[in-house]
């Protein structure tokens, strides 16, 4: 009997020293685990991403316009928004070449004319060329520089003479435009971004107020002059897949 209880008291004190060895062996385990996972995402908040570039890059962008440049223009009108479509198709490390497309109105509001209600609505084509290059060490910014030219076809609607047999001499045209485009971009995927964007448009027609009854509504001097030109603010979204290049 006294045999039998020596032998349980040395089993008890074995399992005992089994389960404090265990622990040790789990807990110093563990903190191993912890030690190479905090070195991995140190590696990883370290280590930059590889420069990558797309054939393709689908780009989105909406944008306030701000008349600019002809005075009669900036006092008539005022940018309501602008859409901005167009594919791109690089063709050497960032280079791209592509095609857009974009639709914008412009109103007179209140503060413009008193008790007068018009639009102007903007519809350009147009080819591109541009460039995509990284700012930073981790390649998580990039800057896109661009130039379009194409087509530009504008229609003013609600157009309304005081005279009665009157009316405007136009209410849409057809002319020449380019424009120069800046955006920043910040990636929140390998192949996403989104980024703050600005253009600035040069329609390569005269803004004359006389030739669209806006003489009527409000007094013009001799301020008539140059091209309609506006520039924008907004963003931006990039897209990029197939045929991914790196350098």
């Amino acid at each position: 009997m006294y045999t039998n209880k020596r032998t349980l008291q040395r089993s008890i004190k074995y399992i005992f020293c089994f389960f404090l060895a265990l622990n040790s062996f789990v807990s110093k385990a563990q903190e191993d685990a912890l030690d190479t996972l905090a070195i991995e995402v140190e590696e990883d908040a370290i280590m930059p991403r590889q420069r990558k570039f797309y054939q393709f890059t689908p780009r989105l962008s909406f944008t306030v316009p701000h008349p600019m440049g002809n005075a009669a223009f900036k006092k008539t009108f005022v940018g309501i928004y602008e859409a901005n479509a167009g594919l791109n198709l690089m063709f050497y490390r960032g280079f791209y070449a592509g095609a857009t497309f974009k639709n914008g109105l412009l109103k007179v509001t209140e503060k413009k004319i008193r008790d007068y209600n018009a639009g102007m609505t903007v519809n350009s084509a147009a080819a591109k060329v541009g460039v995509d290059f990284y700012l930073n060490e981790k390649n998580t910014v990039m800057v896109s520089a661009a130039v379009s030219a194409g087509q530009n076809s504008t229609r003013f609607t609600s157009l309304v003479c005081k005279d009665p047999g009157g009316s405007p001499a136009i209410t849409s045209y057809k002319s020449f435009y380019y424009e120069p485009e800046a955006t920043l971009f910040l990636f929140v995927e390998e192949n996403f971004a989104l980024g703050i964007t600005s253009t600035y448009s040069v329609i390569k027609r005269t803004f004359d107020p006389y030739e669209l009854c806006f003489d009527d509504w409000a007094a013009y001097g001799k301020e008539n002059s140059g091209p309609t030109r506006y520039i924008s603010f907004g963003f931006g979204f990039y897209y990029g897949f197939s045929m991914r290049k790196s350098n």
